[in-house]
C-alpha cells in the first residue's frame, strides 16, 4: 500500500543517508557494547543514535519508526542509567528492532507500506525495560555537579536544507544534557516550519559548558553557538562522528568553512549526487587528453629547433593546473573504506552464532580511502572473504580448546596505501588450509592431473581454490561451501585490474592479501608498441623493464625464456597473443615489460617503449563487446586508440 512522509525530494537523499549512517553505528556500537559494557562513551553513542532517528522519524511523520526507536531508546536510557545490565539478550532485542528499522527507513524511500510487524520487537525491548530494577550509583554529595541554567544561542544556515531537522538535532542535544525551560522556537513551531534561522534556549544542566559546545559542535549546518554569550569555535574539542555508510547515489565532499570571527570551522560534509560527480571526472579526462596532445604538439616544434617559449610556458602552467584538478577531483572520489568495513562487524556476529562458534572481528585501517568505485567492487569478494573465514576458518570450540588455542576465535580486515596501490587483508587464526586435501580434491574433479599435483609447491596449491567448482569443505551450509565463492572473488578483482594472495599455515591461520590500483577512473600507464598498434599497461602490473636481445631468448618444452637475475622469466610475445598482422623487421630490437599476477610474472615482448601517460579509462561498449586480454580503451593524445591491457586475461592467453 502507497504511504507518503512529510518530506520533500530535495530532503529524501539526506534523511535516507543520516538513517543510514546511525543504523550502521548502531550495528557496530551495539556489538562492540556487550564486551565493553563499562565503556560510557560507547553507551552513550548508541543512545544517541536511537535518539537522532527517532526525530528524524518523528519530523516526517513516520509513527511506526518513531514508536519503535523510542522503545529503543528507552532500554538504552537505562543502560546508560545503571538500570539494565548489558546482556546478548538486551544485545539481540536491539539488533532485531535495528534491523526492522531498517524496512522502516525503506518504506520512506520506495513510499511503500512494509508488512514488518514491530510489535514483537518492541515487546522484547519492553520486558528488558519492565523487568529491571533502578540500580543508579550517583556521586558523593560533595562533587555532585551544580544545576544551573545555560543560555544558548545558536545561528542556521537558512541555505542549507532541512535547517528545521537542524534545530531538531538542536534541542534532543539539549535534552540529553538537561531539561530545557525555554526554547525558541517551540518544538511545534520547529516541527510545522521548512526553514529556521535562529535557535535559542535555556537548559538546566550539570554539564560542563565546553561537553555542551562540543555536542552542539556536531550538528552540521550550524553556523554559530553562542552559550552564556560566549562564542564557542566549532569544532572544538569534538571528536568527529564517522561516516560509516553511504547510499549508492550519493557521494561525500568536504569542504572548509570560516565562522564570523575568523576562526576555522570543523570539516564540513555536503552530499551531491554521484551522477554529476562522474561527469566532472569525465570532464577532467578530457582536459588531461588535450593537456598530453599539447605535450606532442610542443615536442615536435622544438625538434623543428624553432623558438615557442611563450607556447612551453602555457604549457607548463596549464599542466601544473590539470594536475592539481585532476588531484581535487579524485580526492572527492575518495570514500574511507569503513563504508564497506562498516558492515561486518553485524555480519560477522550474526554469521558466528548462526555456526555456533564465538569469533571477534577486528578492524584496522578503516580511514583509509578508496575510489568509491572501488569500494563498489571490493564489497562482495569482501563477504564471500570474510564468510569463509567464520565458516571455514575458525575451528569450532572444542578444536580449539583442544589445539591450545583461546575459546575466541579471530578475524582480522585491514586496509592500507602501500606504493600507490590499495593492500586489504582478511586473516583469521584458524585452522590453516590443507594444501594435501586441496590437491586431492582438484585431481579429483578433474582439474589437475596427479602428477601435476605432485610437482605443485604449497603457493601454487594455495591458487586451486581460485578454480570454479572446487571445494574442500566437508559440510555444506547457508554461508558457504557449496563450491562456488572463491572463483568469483578471484574474478571480480581481476575484473578491476587486481590481484589476490593467499597465506597459510595449519593450526594457525589463513590470510587472504588483495592488491587493487587506487582508481578506475584515470590509470597511470606504460605505452607500448606491438607491431602498429599502442597498448596501454597499467603500471599498477609492472615490476620493470628491460632490452632484449634476441640470443637471450631460450626456449623450454618450446616455450619461449630468459634469464632475469638468475631466475627464469616466461616471455610472451604481445602481437602474437593478439594476432596482430606481420610487420616490417625491427632489426632484432626487442623490449620486456614484466608484469605480475600473484606470485607469477611473465615478461610482455614488445617492439617499442612509447612512454608513460595517464590514460582516461573508456568502456569498450557493447559494439565491440568483451575482448580476452583488453578491460577498456583510452584515447591517446594524437586521437589514437590504445587498448589497455588486461594483464590477468593475458596470463589466461599464454597459457600460464
Amino acid at each position: 500500500m502507497e504511504i507518503f512522509f512529510e518530506i520533500s525530494e530535495e530532503e529524501l537523499p539526506i534523511f535516507l543517508a543520516e538513517v543510514d549512517e546511525h543504523l550502521q553505528v548502531l550495528d557496530n556500537s551495539l556489538i562492540r557494547l556487550e564486551q565493553e559494557s563499562a565503556d560510557t562513551e560507547l553507551v552513550q553513542t548508541v543512545f544517541r543514535s536511537a535518539h537522532t532517528i527517532k526525530g528524524m522519524a518523528g519530523m516526517i511523520g513516520h509513527q511506526r519508526m518513531t514508536n519503535l526507536t523510542h522503545a529503543l531508546e528507552t532500554a538504552l536510557d537505562g543502560v546508560r542509567k545503571n538500570e539494565i545490565q548489558v546482556s546478548a539478550q538486551l544485545t539481540e532485542a536491539c539488533l532485531t528492532a535495528v534491523d526492522s528499522l531498517r524496512v522502516l527507513r525503506d518504506e520512506v524511500k520506495d513510499s511503500q507500506t512494509s508488512d514488518v510487524d514491530i510489535e514483537e520487537a518492541m515487546a522484547s525491548l519492553n520486558a528488558l525495560t519492565q523487568s529491571s530494577a533502578p540500580s543508579p550509583v550517583p556521586p558523593p554529595a560533595e562533587i555532585q555537579p551544580a544545576v544551573r541554567p545555560v543560555h544558548i544561542q545558536a545561528k542556521i544556515d537558512t541555505k542549507s536544507m532541512a535547517s528545521a531537522a537542524r534545530a531538531f538535532q538542536l534541542m534532543m542535544a539539549l535534552q540529553d544534557m538537561g531539561e530545557i525551560i525555554t526554547m525558541q522556537p517551540t518544538q511545534e513551531q520547529i516541527e510545522a516550519s521548512s526553514v529556521v534561522g535562529e535557535f535559542t534556549a535555556v537548559v538546566n544542566t550539570d554539564q560542563p559548558e565546553a561537553e555542551i559546545g562540543a555536542a552542539l559542535s556536531k550538528i552540521s549546518g550550524v553556523d554559530e553557538v553562542l552559550i552564556n554569550g560566549t562564542a564557542i569555535s566549532k569544532g572544538a574539542s569534538v571528536k568527529p562522528i564517522q561516516k560509516t555508510s553511504v547510499p549508492e547515489d550519493v557521494a561525500f565532499v568536504e569542504r572548509r568553512s570560516h565562522s564570523p570571527y575568523g576562526r576555522r570551522s570543523a570539516d564540513m560534509t555536503i552530499r551531491m549526487n554521484v551522477e554529476r560527480l562522474d561527469n566532472l571526472v569525465n570532464l577532467v579526462g578530457e582536459l588531461i587528453t588535450d593537456r598530453n596532445q599539447l605535450r606532442r604538439i610542443h615536442s615536435r616544434l622544438k625538434r623543428m629547433n624553432s623558438n615557442y617559449d611563450r607556447i612551453l610556458e602555457t604549457l607548463t602552467h596549464l599542466a601544473r593546473i590539470t594536475d592539481e584538478l585532476q588531484a581535487e577531483v579524485m580526492r572527492i572520489r575518495m570514500l574511507p573504506i569503513s563504508s564497506v568495513f562498516g558492515k561486518f562487524p553485524r555480519m560477522a556476529h550474526d554469521m558466528a552464532q548462526k555456526v555456533g562458534k564465538q569469533i571477534d572481528l577486528q578492524i584496522r585501517g578503516e580511514k583509509t580511502e578508496m575510489d568509491r568505485s572501488m569500494l563498489e567492487e571490493i564489497n562482495d569478494p569482501l563477504i564471500h572473504l570474510v564468510r569463509n573465514a567464520v565458516d571455514h576458518g575458525i575451528e569450532s570450540a572444542e578444536e580449539r580448546l583442544a589445539a591450545g588455542k583461546p575459546l575466541r576465535g579471530q578475524v582480522t580486515l585491514t586496509a592500507r596505501h602501500e606504493q600507490g596501490r590499495i593492500i586489504l587483508t582478511v586473516e583469521d587464526d584458524g585452522g590453516g588450509i590443507d594444501a594435501e586435501r586441496l590437491r586431492q580434491k582438484a585431481v579429483e574433479k578433474g582439474l589437475i592431473t596427479a602428477e601435476e599435483a605432485a610437482s605443485l609447491s604449497e603457493e601454487k596449491t594455495f591458487d586451486l581454490m581460485f578454480l570454479s567448482g572446487l571445494s574442500t569443505a566437508r559440510k555444506v551450509t547457508d554461508l558457504s561451501g557449496r563450491g562456488v565463492g572463491l572463483d568469483i572473488v578471484h574474478n571480480n578483482i581481476q575484473r578491476i585490474n587486481g590481484s589476490i594472495q593467499v597465506e597459510s599455515q595449519r593450526g594457525v591461520g589463513t590470510r587472504f592479501q588483495i592488491i587493487l590500483p587506487l582508481t578506475l577512473a584515470i590509470v597511470p600507464a606504460l605505452l607500448v608498441k606491438a607491431r602498429d598498434d599502442i597498448f596501454a599497461v597499467p603500471l599498477v602490473m609492472i615490476i620493470e623493464t628491460f632490452r632484449l636481445e634476441a640470443q637471450a631468448v631460450q626456449h623450454v618444452y618450446q616455450k619461449p625464456v630468459t634469464m632475469l637475475r638468475e631466475s627464469v622469466l616466461s616471455l610472451v610475445s604481445l602481437a602474437e597473443v593478439f594476432n596482430l598482422p606481420q610487420a616490417q623487421e625491427s632489426g632484432g630490437r626487442m623490449y620486456v615489460v614484466v608484469v605480475q599476477s600473484g606470485r607469477q610474472r611473465i615478461g610482455l615482448i614488445v617492439d617499442e617503449l612509447v612512454g608513460e601517460e595517464d590514460v582516461v579509462v573508456k568502456p569498450l561498449g557493447t559494439l565491440v563487446g568483451d575482448l580476452p586480454g583488453i578491460s577498456s580503451a583510452a584515447i591517446l593524445s594524437e586521437g589514437e586508440l590504445a587498448l589497455i591491457v588486461d594483464v590477468f586475461g593475458l596470463f589466461k592467453l599464454a597459457g600460464i
